[in-house]
């Protein structure tokens, strides 16, 4: 099953995808109301309601109203190795993990803004799980009973405001930085993930490209370590990394500049797709 937020008549509206058409939930609800839940049903549910073609639709963030974002630093051994001392001096035993707050993020085909106060712009190709049930001190061992869905996700970064002061906090944040989506895609609908594609591609040239079973630390071990410090709750995202190719290593460095298209591909899950516009 397939689950996407989109722009209709003035309003967030949530559907079901099937095909090349959304059943469109009733205004007012939100995919996260949903996700704690049964979702097969609500599948059922929505195939009963009017359908919109795909083609012209607008979307949002999949989950514009995530509750938290967890997102998970230096989780390829690859990408550790090309900023080795650039971003992180030495490596902890546990998953690095920073925030990002809801407001940071974009839908699939909307334009992102290279904010005009940085010189750094660049990609982080990711896949993002989506929370169901929540919990605190889950156990790894029943971690992907939480889970109600995965999704692609571009940990879009402005660099030099990521190194200011040693806080990764600011060059993760600014506005239309983080898309995700363009859909939810259930468990079931994915199936087993290490040997699952995960790339980025720039104007077309794959600058990333990785598969999802070389993560340092896999999906139920970041769920259970999230929720020792956090209450996860539905519609929570765990970003949980990015493979090596990013840009701002390369020599010379390959950035994001207006006028460039922006891809993550992830098997499976889905293709996410931006061009970049000036401030």
């Amino acid at each position: 099953m397939q689950f996407a937020t989109i722009h209709h008549q003035g309003a967030l509206r949530f559907g079901l995808v099937e095909g090349e058409a959304i059943h469109l939930a009733a205004p007012g609800e939100t995919l996260r109301q949903h996700l704690a839940g049964d979702l097969a049903a609500l599948a059922d549910r929505l195939r009963a309601a009017p359908a919109l073609p795909l083609d012209g639709l607008r979307y949002a963030p999949v989950l514009p109203d995530a509750p938290q974002v967890f997102c998970i630093g230096l989780n390829y051994r690859d990408h550790r190795a090309e900023t080795a001392g650039a971003i992180q001096k030495e490596y902890p035993k546990e998953p690095i993990v920073f925030a990002r707050w809801a407001t940071s993020l974009a839908g699939h085909d909307e334009d992102l803004p290279k904010p005009a106060n940085s010189d750094s712009v660049d990609f982080e190709a990711e896949l993002a799980v989506i929370i169901g049930r929540g919990g605190r001190h889950i156990a790894k061992a029943r971690a992907m009973e939480h889970v109600a869905g995965y999704a692609c996700f571009n940990d879009i970064s402005m660099r030099d405001w990521q190194m200011k002061a040693g806080q990764w906090t600011p060059g993760k944040n600014f506005p239309k930085s983080g898309p995700l989506g363009p859909v939810m895609v259930t468990p079931e609908a994915v199936g087993p993930l290490d040997d699952l594609t995960i790339r980025c591609l720039l104007d077309g040239a794959v600058m990333q490209e990785s598969t999802l079973g070389n993560l340092l630390f896999d999906i139920p071990t970041l769920i259970a370590y999230c929720s020792e410090f956090a209450e996860l709750q539905p519609g929570d995202v765990i970003a949980t990394g990015t493979p090596g190719g990013v840009g701002f290593v390369r020599q010379p460095p390959v950035l994001l500049e207006p006028g460039k298209r922006v891809v993550v591909e992830i098997e499976r899950v889905g293709r996410l797709e931006n061009a970049i516009v000036a401030e």
